[in-house]
């Protein structure tokens, strides 16, 4: 089975930008809020193992896209 991978990074404003990935292909990157990124875990069911933490999930990291929460772009 082909399993989508969603890497996860928290910025320095508490965001949460998501960057799915299949066979190492990217695809949409997502910016959420906390509460918006758990919601979306649980009503899209996303397997633990498949959220990939970067930096060990430790806040202050910088993401370059200029997306805020709630905006999407495909394939960066």
């Amino acid at each position: 089975m082909i399993r989508m991978s969603h890497y996860v990074t928290i910025t320095e404003d508490g965001s949460y930008h998501v960057q799915n990935a299949v066979m190492g292909m990217f695809g949409q990157h997502h910016v959420h809020t906390k509460k918006d990124f758990n919601d979306w875990v649980r009503k899209n069911k996303i397997a633990k193992e498949d959220i990939i933490y970067l930096n060990d999930c430790v806040d202050g990291h910088k993401c370059d896209c200029g997306l805020k929460p709630g905006e999407s772009k495909d394939g960066l």
